[in-house]
């Protein structure tokens, strides 16, 4: 029988601290409103440098973190640690003053993100999933929750080269309506960055069980997954902000579209021709 997620989870930082909220001391409340107010900060900070920031001594911090049920002020710092690992907005990015250029800061960082991504790339790789690409029967592809419209990118672009591509699950379509239609010949692109739901790991291996190729793109927090996949792609997503960054993987899928197409030769480029020549019939574009 499965277990009822919400009895068995572990209760977060924020829910322990609005819990004891109303009875906490003065100080230990001055500790409760900064953490609240940044909870990036915990996963980063000493215990000295929050009792710095809430006014409040060091042995004040350790009974706040004590009273909220953790053993000391590191056992709620490395939970925050790994909820920021997780990609939890909350956790993610520090307070910090406005940049003077933040336009060019952000340039920065995205190109960084795009290198550090792509310098984990083999050539050879992307020259096979391309082939894969050209040569399966159908295509199926998937993202949940940040992951979908990257999935739906890719749907996009390779639905112009070639026929038999959608995404696995329709509107209204459970997850086993979708994979039982895979067969032997299909490939299934994944993509799976970080704040995967829960059943992730188990809809892959459904996928895998039914003998189908997967392209799985994935960050650096992936477990099991991969070893189910044909080809696992890393893309790192992590950045100094509120939020993660998918220029990375963008960039990923982009090298996958221009490798399927020179894979795919003057058949892609005939599909294509049909495509563009259908919308024109039907005034689809501006």
């Amino acid at each position: 029988m499965i277990k009822n997620r919400a009895e068995t989870a572990p209760q977060t930082l924020a829910k322990r601290i609005h819990e004891a909220f109303s009875g906490l001391p003065e100080g230990e409340r001055r500790i409760a409103e900064t953490v609240l107010h940044d909870p990036a900060e915990l996963a980063v900070a000493t215990a000295s440098e929050l009792a710095q920031q809430a006014g409040v001594s060091n042995a004040t911090v350790s009974r706040f973190f004590r009273r909220l049920g953790y053993s000391n002020f590191e056992a709620a710092r490395q939970e925050a640690r790994r909820m920021r690992a997780t990609g939890s907005p909350l956790y993610t990015g520090r307070k910090a003053q406005q940049a003077a250029d933040p336009i060019s800061d952000l340039v920065a960082q995205e190109a960084a993100l795009i290198e550090a991504t792509l310098s984990r790339l083999n050539p050879l790789t992307l020259r096979d999933i391309g082939e894969a690409i050209a040569g399966a029967a159908r295509i199926r592809t998937l993202g949940y929750r940040n992951s979908h419209f990257l999935s739906q990118y890719i749907t996009a672009q390779l639905a112009q080269m070639r026929p038999g591509v959608s995404p696995l699950l329709l509107p209204g379509q459970t997850r086993a309506e979708g994979i039982a239609a895979l067969e032997e010949g299909d490939l299934a692109i994944i993509v799976g960055l970080r704040r995967r739901p829960r059943d992730f790991t188990e809809t892959v291996e459904a996928i895998a069980a039914r003998g189908v190729k997967i392209v799985l793109l994935a960050d650096q927090t992936v477990r099991e997954a991969p070893a189910m996949a044909t080809w696992t792609l890393d893309c790192v997503v992590d950045t100094p902000q509120f939020a993660d960054s998918y220029v990375g993987a963008m960039s990923v899928l982009r090298l996958m579209t221009i490798e399927a197409s020179r894979a795919l030769g003057d058949k892609g480029q005939k599909h294509l021709e049909r495509v563009e020549d259908l919308r024109g019939e039907m005034d689809e574009l501006e």
